[in-house]
């Protein structure tokens, strides 16, 4: 490896640690909003960094031995490789989650999901649903009352998740005594807390509200780890295996996906991811099935937040430049603009028949539900004043640190480099629909950047889409992958040909664990 490739990642693991620890600059726009630096504890925080470095370690030892294994795997052992790459990523996520000082660590997780004014949809199913029915029905004339904050912006699928987990718990004291065994203690340290000081309160902590909150936040960490799956198969779509191996293996070395854990944006990124691999899969394959199933994917992500609006664009963009480009094809089997038509018709079929199903059986109409949904986000910034400007220079260099500088680095050059990869996994053209998937995410970003819709916490909001970035880099890998493979008369070794991959993968861990240590992404309240 050459030392001009070394060199924009050292810059930009520097970049980072001078930041972070040796500048007070503010990390958004003082008097608006601003991210919080964690107070420095001096060497109380060197048995976290040790801890993480022995985590990241044999992490990358799983990481390399399943590269090395993935080429020539069959199905059944490469899906038990990539059960190992979720599995490992549960497990540094969950230590790294808990190498910060003090209530930083996993101490935060129950703060955050108990207290209203960091949520509320906890506290929502506490208190707020006696009855699923009438909760339904009523949904709509709740969401007319305008609130700007976590409720009045989202349908009605984070309390009906959060109610699930209380009715679990209360049905099955078995499980509700193993989570409350499993906690951690600093998790523990911080449920007693809380049930100190809401003792005397109408809605005191419970053990099983306990148990509950250490399950919501295993399930949180558990699905923003699994999204290495649908990654991995994405990116199968259009580049070879050890490439997409490569490709998913950064995702739990993303700060944004540790920092805002155990919120619900760190749930999004799984279904969103697979809901673009299904309707890759659908329309490559010409399956009305996978178009059916994406859009009752969907459906489940606008049961939960809006934010799967732009996701919907960029699959509908996909579509129209894949159109676009065979629309003279006389070659398809089907014409470019029935294959669109079928497509739509199919993907609006999974989305709007759940949506007709709940209304008749619970009375509440989904789409007038969305409608406020947007209008009461919209007015978050008359009782929120944002300057647009500020924001508009602001956001990129947030969404960047959310996602790393190395990787952010990469993905941009593999975007703009002109020395793409012409083959894909079969050695064959280069698939156009990589470009159509990767020119329609820089299309919706670059939307989302101007339109000013995350003028503060762009960071958390735009969890969703840095998977895309992962995508964009494909490029990169396939030209080291293809320059290698031509390189046949002198083969190097397995470690000197993934040296580019190693040392990207220790600088975006170094600049995780440095931003994961030293950011908080929450405000906690008081109540």
């Amino acid at each position: 490896m050459r030392l001009q490739t070394l060199i924009p990642f050292l810059i930009a693991a520097i970049i980072t640690i001078g930041l972070f620890w040796f500048s007070q600059i503010p990390l958004g726009i003082d008097g608006e909003w601003t991210w919080e630096r964690i107070p420095f504890v001096g060497p109380e925080i060197i048995p976290g960094w040790i801890v993480a470095g022995i985590a990241f370690s044999v992490y990358l030892l799983a990481v390399l031995l399943g590269l090395s294994r993935v080429k020539y795997a069959n199905r059944f052992e490469l899906s038990i490789w990539l059960s190992m790459l979720a599995a490992s990523s549960i497990i540094w996520s969950l230590l790294l989650q808990d190498s910060p000082p003090g209530e930083y660590r996993l101490a935060k997780a129950p703060f955050v999901l108990f207290y209203k004014g960091s949520s509320g949809y906890f506290t929502e199913a506490q208190s707020g649903i006696p009855d699923l029915k009438r909760y339904l029905a009523d949904y709509e004339t709740k969401m007319k009352q305008g609130d700007v904050l976590h409720e009045g912006t989202h349908p009605p699928g984070l309390p009906l998740f959060y109610r699930t987990l209380i009715q679990l718990c209360d049905s099955a004291p078995g499980l509700q005594s193993l989570l409350l065994q499993t906690q951690p203690a600093s998790f523990q340290e911080a449920t007693d807390i809380i049930a100190n000081f809401t003792a005397s309160a109408e809605n005191a902590l419970t053990e099983r509200d306990s148990a509950v909150l250490w399950l919501a936040t295993l399930i949180t960490l558990v699905m923003s780890a699994l999204t290495v799956i649908p990654l991995f198969l994405l990116s199968r779509e259009f580049s070879s295996r050890e490439v997409s191996w490569q490709v998913a293996a950064f995702w739990p070395l993303i700060p944004a996906a540790l920092i805002f854990q155990p919120k619900s944006d760190a749930l999004y990124s799984v279904i969103a991811i697979l809901f673009l691999y299904l309707w890759v899969v659908a329309w490559r394959r010409n399956s009305k099935l996978c178009f059916l199933l994406a859009g009752f994917l969907l459906w489940n992500g606008f049961c939960l937040s809006l934010a799967f609006l732009p996701v919907a664009l960029c699959a509908a963009l996909f579509s129209v430049l894949e159109t676009w480009q065979l629309r003279n094809d006389s070659s398809l089997p089907t014409p470019a603009w029935k294959h669109f038509l079928a497509a739509t018709v199919c993907g609006l079929l999974g989305l709007l028949i759940p949506t007709i199903l709940l209304g008749i059986f619970y009375d509440i109409n989904l789409l007038q539900v969305w409608r406020f949904n947007l209008q009461n986000h919209a007015g978050f910034y008359l009782q929120y004043p944002r300057t647009y400007w500020k924001w508009l220079l602001v956001n990129p260099i947030e969404i960047s640190l959310a996602l790393g500088l190395p990787l952010f680095w990469l993905a941009g050059k593999s975007f703009c480099s002109r020395k793409q990869s012409s083959t894909n996994r079969e050695g064959l053209p280069f698939h156009s629909g990589y470009s159509s998937l990767s020119l329609s995410c820089v299309i919706v970003l670059g939307l989302l950047w101007l339109s000013g819709k995350n003028m503060g916490e762009a960071a958390r909001l735009w969890l969703i889409f840095l998977p895309w970035f992962l995508i964009m880099t494909i490029p990169y890998w396939q030209t080291i992958q293809v320059e290698a493979a031509f390189n046949d008369s002198h083969p190097p070794s397995f470690l000197k040909q993934q040296s580019t991959w190693i040392v990207t993968l220790v600088a975006q861990a170094i600049v995780c664990v440095a931003t994961v240590s030293r950011i908080t992404g929450f405000h906690f309240p008081s109540g």
